[in-house]
């Protein structure tokens, strides 16, 4: 299973097809914000919800990964 996370989605591929498809939008952002901001079309799951936020230990893991925050600002 592999998995793309932006700030605006996340994103998986399509079992049969292989393309990238959202599967969770994170809150607050449309279909058209991801859209506009991805070079090519992508596909959506039926079920994509919106995404959770991390968890505090996933936050903490994150930071010790980055602590210039280079990637997760």
């Amino acid at each position: 299973m592999w998995r793309v996370v932006t700030d605006l989605a996340i994103m998986g591929f399509d079992e049969e097809s292989r393309e990238m498809k959202v599967l969770a939008l994170h809150e607050g952002v449309t279909r058209e914000e991801v859209r506009d901001n991805t070079g090519f079309e992508l596909l959506y799951d039926r079920h994509a919800a919106t995404a959770e936020p991390p968890r505090k230990e996933e936050l903490e893991v994150l930071r010790e990964l980055d602590p210039q925050q280079l990637y997760t600002a």
